[in-house]
């Protein structure tokens, strides 16, 4: 993958199970719900989202962090926009299988995802929670959850064919929302996204 085409990546739960009840006679019991998959449910049962988020990134080259805010904007089904105000404007957008990203005034550049495994995957793990899509997201990585339904941390591992370029991606959130999103890259470069609650 180029730098190019990290640059356009980040750059985007079944409601509880009942426990089978016993009648006078035996009856088999359900599984827990998995919490990852609650929480993914609970988390695409928003139809749109409009937030602000501030990001630094932390790459071993530079002698300091790189530091950029503005809005994460979602409309169901898979429609994500991330602008960029601060320090220089950008707005990438991604739906479907497009994801186009201009700069400035400059005219936007457009990725067809189909044909790019690696970024696609990168976009899946945060446009397939916006959307409640638990098979994409397993599709891509291996899911680990911690805490429960009103405070969690989702940790995604990528399959071997991702793991070249990320390491690890952990999502931390409250009820339904995404709060923090940590990109760790294979050379140990760092992205955390902060995500504001709506005003």
């Amino acid at each position: 993958m180029t730098d190019d085409k990290r640059a356009l990546a980040p750059a985007f739960v079944a409601l509880a199970l009942l426990w089978g009840a016993g009648s006078g006679h035996a009856q088999a019991v359900q599984p827990p719900p998995d919490l990852a998959d609650t929480i993914i449910a609970h988390i695409g049962m928003v139809p749109a989202r409009h937030n602000t988020f501030h990001e630094s990134k932390h790459i071993a080259a530079l002698t300091h962090d790189l530091t950029s805010s503005g809005e994460l904007i979602y409309t169901r089904p898979g429609h994500v926009q991330k602008i960029t105000r601060e320090p220089r404007p950008e707005t990438l957008i991604v739906q479907g299988t497009t994801l186009s990203l201009a700069r400035g005034q400059g005219p936007a550049r457009v990725v067809d995802l189909s044909h790019h495994a690696q970024l696609a995957a990168l976009v899946e793990a945060i446009r397939a929670p916006l959307d409640g899509d638990i098979t994409a997201l397993r599709h891509d990585y291996t899911l680990a959850a911690q805490g429960d339904v009103a405070h969690w941390t989702l940790q995604l591992t990528p399959q071997p064919a991702m793991a070249r370029y990320v390491r690890t991606i952990t999502i931390d959130g409250q009820n339904n929302a995404m709060t923090v999103i940590r990109v760790v890259q294979a050379n140990g470069d760092t992205q955390v996204m902060r995500i504001d609650p709506p005003a």
